[in-house]
């Protein structure tokens, strides 16, 4: 996925070698957050039984690859439903996060059960540690390739 250079020369070892740590590391990262979702909705499910359904929440969250920088999203969503042909439709309406890695959540919370208010701040502060992180990395990514750029414009 990194391997692609703008300047069509081939990679050294050592550039191949730095790729592939950004990628085990984005990788770990990504395995993290992915069992932390798992976790996410496997309480959220043991929850929802305990609660009649006026009390059962809405607040989800995923994971959305992006293939292309080879990174990742975790993102908030509320579930909504849609009235259309006669029967309503489920639906996932993104949330907006905004600046920084936290999303603003206390709004949306407000509205929301006290056991899903906790449950989604226990596990956005998890994420935000792993949003700083993957951030971390792609700035190191662009880095990188602007440094081999630079020194492979000086040697032609």
């Amino acid at each position: 996925m990194l391997e692609t250079n703008e300047l069509s020369t081939p990679l050294t070892e050592s550039d191949q070698a730095v790729i592939e740590w950004l990628e085990a590391n984005i990788e770990l990262l990504h395995n993290q957050a992915k069992m932390l979702v798992d976790e996410y909705w496997r309480r959220v499910n043991k929850e929802r039984k305990q609660y009649p359904s006026s009390e059962r929440g809405r607040i989800g969250v995923r994971i959305r690859r992006r293939e292309q920088s080879y990174s990742f999203a975790i993102e908030w969503f509320v579930m909504t439903s849609v009235f259309v042909n006669g029967r309503y439709k489920p639906m996932a309406q993104h949330l907006k996060k905004g600046k920084g890695f936290r999303y603003p959540l206390q709004c949306i919370l407000k509205t929301e059960p006290d056991w899903e208010a906790k449950l989604v701040e226990e596990f956005e502060t998890e994420f935000v540690d792993i949003r700083k992180q993957i951030d971390l990395l792609g700035k190191f990514r662009d880095v990188f390739y602007q440094c081999r750029r630079g020194m492979l414009e000086r040697m032609l």
